[in-house]
């Protein structure tokens, strides 16, 4: 990335502005909207506020964002384990770091595989100490739409979307908490969890998933050694776009890929295109100018040192996202008048959200290198 040109959130920051002022008036006034926010305390200070030292297992961590991550981690004083599925990208990765050294660890590992994340963890605790950062990063970019997929598509891209964070917490959660060290789960999801409209439906449906687990682990692990983030990046410089290149023979579809309704076949020989940007997508700054995977993990390690919740790393998708959060708003129509009961302290289901807010307005001040 050229940081002498004006960068991201130079070119993009305007726009979350504009986008949102259409959408302030519309908004109807409700007993809920100007109910008093109630003090729920503060959130969840940061298990860990000094990485040096620790390990971290990052799976999908020899190319694309997992790459960048890795790299990020190792520079801040980490021991890295680099997750990989097959030996393409491993040579260019182990390039990128001093030869034979003792923090880093490529380990070849499937996260479908259940019964492999135990033996993996295993691994990497002989080889480099029990891991206090996982960072679920493996993902492929399938691009089937939801209507219109296979089973086979569902289960790959459930598979390893959402089956391999699965996989990944059920793994280390016992052993983190068991080591009662400061310890952090990252999930890295994508803009497609918060908002849908990419193109590729069954991608979209895994990774709200996925945005959804370390919601509900953030409430369940609050009061305890173990921080959780989804990390939420945009367009950033991969290999997501060669995913159908991976994918296990046992789940690949007979004949040609699914289409979206009023999709059309691409002429002969013209190769598929792995994700359907709209024409909006295409022609907007962030198709243009992707993030490079190292920033990428800047912001995931500026994420772990500040536990934030949500490391939403482009700010161009605000517009969209307030919409989607306004027509949920504005469909929460009182068709009679609510008893007050119904506004007593849970009204707010979780205090997590509000956690977050209070921490983010408290902590925006970010130097982030690269953004």
């Amino acid at each position: 990335m050229d940081e002498q040109k004006p960068n991201r959130r130079q070119i993009l920051g305007g726009m979350a502005a504009a986008g949102a002022a259409g959408l302030v008036g519309s908004v109807g006034t409700s007993q809920a909207q100007t109910a008093r926010r109630p003090h729920v305390g503060p959130s969840q200070p940061p298990p860990i506020t000094d990485v040096r030292g620790k390990v971290a297992y990052i799976t999908g961590g020899v190319s694309g964002i997992g790459l960048g991550i890795a790299r990020v981690f190792y520079a801040a004083g980490m021991k890295v384990a680099l997750g990989y599925l097959n030996d393409e990208h491993v040579g260019h990765a182990l390039s990128l770091f001093p030869a034979n050294d003792p923090r880093v660890y490529a380990v070849q590992h499937d996260v479908m595989d259940r019964d492999g994340w135990e033996r993996t963890a295993d691994d990497i605790e002989k080889r480099l100490g029990g891991v206090q950062v996982l960072v679920n990063n493996a993902g492929v970019g399938l691009r089937a739409p939801a209507s219109t997929g296979t089973y086979k598509d569902w289960e790959w891209g459930l598979g390893v979307n959402l089956w391999g964070p699965i996989n990944g917490v059920h793994t280390y959660v016992p052993r983190m908490l068991a080591r009662k060290e400061g310890a952090q789960i990252v999930t890295t999801t994508s803009t497609s969890g918060i908002l849908p409209g990419l193109g590729a439906g069954i991608y979209t449906v895994t990774k709200i998933a996925a945005v959804g687990l370390m919601e509900e682990l953030r409430l369940e692990l609050s009061h305890t050694n173990i921080g959780t983030s989804a990390f939420i990046p945009g367009l950033t410089r991969s290999n997501i776009g060669e995913s159908e290149t991976y994918r296990p023979a046992s789940l690949k579809d007979e004949g040609p890929p699914a289409l979206a309704p009023g999709e059309h076949p691409r002429p002969a020989g013209k190769p598929p295109r792995h994700f359907k940007f709209h024409a909006f997508m295409e022609g907007s700054p962030a198709a243009h100018r992707p993030m490079d995977p190292v920033v990428a993990g800047r912001f995931v390690l500026n994420g772990i040192l500040n536990n934030d919740l949500f490391i939403v790393a482009e700010p161009e998708y605000r517009a969209g996202v307030e919409a989607r959060c306004h027509a949920l708003l504005d469909s929460m129509i009182p068709f009679k008048p609510l008893p007050a009961a119904l506004y007593g302290p849970n009204i707010y289901r979780t205090p997590i959200y509000l956690e977050e807010i209070a921490h983010r307005k408290a902590t925006q001040h970010r130097d982030i290198q690269g953004t």
